[in-house]
């Protein structure tokens, strides 16, 4: 339950100033807690290359203000990183052992694989696909409002009962953005004649020969899905086989309907 809550916590250190400038963070996993009536952060982890590393931020600090001010709602963080640039330096206040305490923290670019620090992909930038596309590679979106990750394969069943249902959310959304692509590690030949054979998957499908990506996100399931924002930052992992229902409900958080 804990590393759950990490999970969904430390996002809202990773915001975007925009798509084409270097992405800010402060680096640090937390627990909401609270400080003289006030709202606090209990840092979890602090990740070594960001600005708060430096500045002696320790796991166990309680961050109870920034810019001046105390902390009362998280708004104040989102916007001081969401506004700022790598290098910007922001005053933060602490509480160590009962004492507060104000550090100087330069925001850094957010590095790609933040996993070591979240015991999770989410947070994590998607690496770049290579050549492999071996359906469907024409259809590649060049900014895609969202993407969708199917880690499958032809012989397990869950599996099978997604893809009609990848197949409906992408003929449904692909007009607004969304982007899927199936990733699997069998065999062309297998692959090519289950597309020919049982299903003829719409959207790009990609084989992982090496299992590359299944390993550096710690994919263990089938089907395993991953939804991505339009930076390509991962915000969700589930697996299982999901319902059209449930991945529409998912995609609510970064489609918008016209």
């Amino acid at each position: 339950m804990k590393k759950t809550f990490i999970r969904n916590t430390v996002l809202a250190f990773l915001l975007a100033a925009g798509t084409s400038f270097a992405v800010p963070w402060l680096g640090v996993t937390f627990k909401k807690s609270t400080f003289e009536n006030h709202l606090a952060l209990n840092v979890i982890g602090v990740h070594p290359e960001s600005g708060c590393f430096p500045a002696g931020m320790l796991a166990g600090d309680m961050i109870v203000g920034i810019a001046g001010k105390p902390l009362t709602d998280m708004s104040q963080i989102q916007s001081v990183v969401a506004g700022g640039k790598a290098g910007q330096k922001v005053k933060i206040e602490i509480a160590r052992e009962g004492k507060k305490k104000t550090l100087t923290v330069a925001l850094t670019e957010r590095p790609d694989d933040i996993s070591s620090l979240t015991g999770s992909a989410i947070g994590s930038k998607i690496a770049k696909f290579g050549e492999n596309f071996y359906k469907n590679g024409e259809k590649r979106k060049q900014k895609p409002t969202a993407t969708l990750l199917d880690f499958w394969a032809t012989w397990c069943g869950p599996c099978r009962k997604t893809l009609p249902v990848l197949a409906n959310i992408y003929n449904k959304y692909s007009s607004k953005g969304l982007e899927v692509i199936g990733i699997a590690d069998e065999s062309v030949d297998v692959l090519n004649a289950f597309y020919a054979q049982q299903h003829a998957s719409p959207y790009p499908l990609y084989r992982d020969a090496k299992k590359e990506m299944w390993m550096r996100y710690g994919i263990h399931a089938v089907p395993t899905l991953m939804l991505l924002d339009k930076d390509g930052y991962i915000k969700r992992v589930w697996s299982g086989a999901p319902s059209e229902y449930m991945i529409e409900q998912i995609l609510k958080d970064v489609i918008v309907e016209k």
